[in-house]
């Protein structure tokens, strides 16, 4: 006789639950569970429902060195919300210090939401380093060069007469913050819009080998999909 063969299709969510049923304690599937979900969908584990949420307090409650759910927990929450870990509350900024307390250097996303926390006036301590939101965006960049949000976030900060060093050597003005915004990711129509911005009726820039002048720039900003930027938080999402 021909033995029957049964096939289960799962979702990456029901996986995860499946790993909970296996080992509830495990931080990286608790994680990875709240990564897989949109919200405000909730998900049985056991015989209790969980938020996206409430899946990263999970993580952190079996791992509070767990730096990705630190981060995720973080995108979470509005900026005056807190949510409770363990007995201590945290607001989003709090979250991303303490990611980067147990990651401090290979995620440029962490970095960069941690720039978009902060007041224009505002810094905090990472370490024994103090930064501001401008320092937080050229340590995302010092990461990933290509990183078009920070770049362009940059470009924000920067008043026309300021320049920033990012790395080595090199310092960018605004204009040049801009156009490695829109070099990184061509469909970044806000960058696009201020890099026009910046340049006057007659002027001309290159942006890779194209040279483009105010009104061309606001052309490309008007036929890109629009970006809310500025306060865009990143989400990284799953980890092994």
């Amino acid at each position: 006789h021909k033995r029957s063969t049964i096939t289960y299709h799962l979702t990456s969510t029901q996986c995860f639950v499946k790993v909970l049923e296996t080992d509830p304690t495990y931080s990286p599937a608790w994680n990875n569970l709240g990564a897989s979900l949109t919200s405000p969908d909730q998900v049985i584990v056991g015989a209790d429902r969980y938020t996206t949420q409430q899946c990263f307090v999970k993580s952190l409650d079996m791992d509070p060195t767990n730096a990705l759910a630190w981060y995720n927990l973080g995108t979470t929450l509005a900026p005056d919300e807190t949510v409770t870990v363990r007995t201590d509350a945290y607001t989003s900024q709090q979250c991303y210090l303490k990611a980067l307390e147990f990651d401090p250097s290979t995620t440029p996303q962490i970095w960069y939401n941690l720039g978009v926390s902060l007041l224009p006036t505002q810094s905090v301590r990472v370490g024994t380093i103090t930064y501001n939101s401008q320092q937080c965006y050229t340590k995302a960049l010092e990461v990933d060069c290509t990183f078009s949000l920070a770049w362009f976030n940059l470009g924000v900060s920067l008043t026309s007469t300021t320049m920033v060093r990012v790395g080595g050597e090199e310092e960018y003005t605004k204009c040049q913050c801009y156009i490695k915004a829109v070099e990184s990711n061509p469909t970044h129509s806000m960058a696009w819009n201020n890099l026009g911005g910046q340049l006057a009726n007659t002027e001309q820039v290159t942006v890779g080998t194209v040279m483009y002048t105010c009104q061309q720039c606001f052309v490309k900003a008007v036929d890109m999909p629009g970006l809310t930027l500025g306060c865009c938080r990143l989400e990284l999402g799953a980890q092994r």
